[in-house]
């Protein structure tokens, strides 16, 4: 063992010094390397300085030139580094404050938005209150108030709908309601500070009309349904359909107590010679548009209609007991004796006399 640990021994020192003068030349290597950069790096400064404060300002040579192009690419490419890494900070520093104001410049489009729209409203509804002037102009003998649709029946078709008016307004059942294109119908309940309206397309309203060009009388009934593609009414009892043809203006006559005479429906479009359950009929197109009704006027004016009393009773004729008085100077002929005597007659002096018996109590008692 002893022998072993010796002879390692003595192998790394021979490993020792063999592996000495090669590190001793590396050593050396490296001292002759750094001392020629020391002295390039001396030899570039002074070319430096020669050509920066020993030249001639007037005279570039062409060492000069050599190591100023050198250099400026050097410089160009820091530079240029230097140059993004700025831009890329100063991006990142302005990221937050270019999100904050897209922010704000959206917050503004979206409220410009609001007010275009409010100010495209407002102006057409100065239009349709405009129009509301000249329809209240229209109607000023009926003593229309304005009332605008709160709510309405679910469907396509305005053939119920609620206003906000009511009887704190003068507004009571069976007012007519109409807009500047003709009737739209009459209030059929009326609360304190609202009103509901059934339409005349409505299946449950009649109305009594004329045709306008033949002063034909008939009532008007409404055929609008949920799957409906026109909002259409039906005028039946009409006279004589022949006289009637399409294009003739449809007009309130006014014989049915509820609504005023002359207010505009709309136009016939087709005869129907079809005889129904109730007759042949007009096919009328109401000149109200019901699928977009906004403002209204309820016509306060009440219809005058005939009283219970108008017509006199008529007079019961009384029945009365008649007393016949005989005259002074006639005698009652007495009656007869005996059953073989004929009786008489009354005499025919006498206003009346009473008969106590008739002859056919007699023939009775003979029997």
């Amino acid at each position: 063992m002893p022998n072993k640990k010796s002879q390692k021994k003595q192998r790394a020192a021979r490993n020792a010094a063999a592996r000495r003068p090669a590190q001793e030349q590396r050593r050396a290597r490296l001292a002759r390397r750094r001392a020629l950069f020391y002295i390039l790096i001396l030899l570039v400064v002074a070319a430096i300085v020669f050509f920066l404060v020993l030249r001639n300002s007037s005279e570039i040579s062409i060492a000069e030139n050599g190591i100023g192009s050198l250099f400026s690419r050097v410089q160009s490419v820091f530079t240029g580094a230097a140059n993004g890494v700025k831009h890329f900070t100063q991006r990142w520093r302005d990221f937050d404050k270019l999100q904050a104001e897209y922010d704000a410049l959206a917050l503004e489009n979206q409220q410009l938005s609001l007010q275009l729209g409010s100010v495209q409203e407002a102006a057409l509804e100065n239009e349709r209150l405009k129009a509301a002037l000249d329809v209240r102009s229209r109607y000023e003998a009926l003593d229309p108030i304005f009332a605008r649709v709160i709510a309405r029946e679910p469907g396509q078709w305005f053939d119920t709908f609620s206003i906000n008016r009511g009887k704190n307004d003068g507004v009571t059942a069976g007012m007519s309601v109409v807009n500047g294109d003709g009737l739209i119908g009459r209030v059929y309940e009326a609360g304190m500070n609202y009103a509901k309206v059934i339409c005349i397309i409505d299946s449950r309203s009649a109305v009594a009309c004329m045709i306008q060009s033949t002063r034909d009388n008939g009532i008007m009934r409404g055929r609008a349904a949920v799957s409906s593609d026109d909002a259409q009414c039906y005028v039946y009892y009409l006279p004589n359909l022949n006289n009637i043809t399409p294009g003739d203006v449809v007009i309130t006559s006014g014989t049915d107590s509820l609504f005023p005479k002359g207010l505009h429906i709309g136009t016939v479009t087709a005869i129907s010679m079809d005889a129904g359950s109730e007759g042949s009929y007009a096919v009328v197109t109401p000149s109200v548009d019901f699928l977009h009704i906004e403002e209204v006027f309820v016509l306060r004016e009440v219809i005058e209609t005939d009283s219970d009393e108008a017509l006199p009773a008529m007079s019961t004729v009384t029945r009365s007991a008649v007393t016949a008085t005989p005259h002074p100077s006639v005698t009652a002929t007495p009656a007869p004796t005996s059953s073989e005597e004929p009786w008489s007659y009354p005499s025919a002096d006498a206003t009346m006399v009473i008969l106590e018996t008739l002859p056919e109590d007699d023939w009775v008692r003979e029997e």
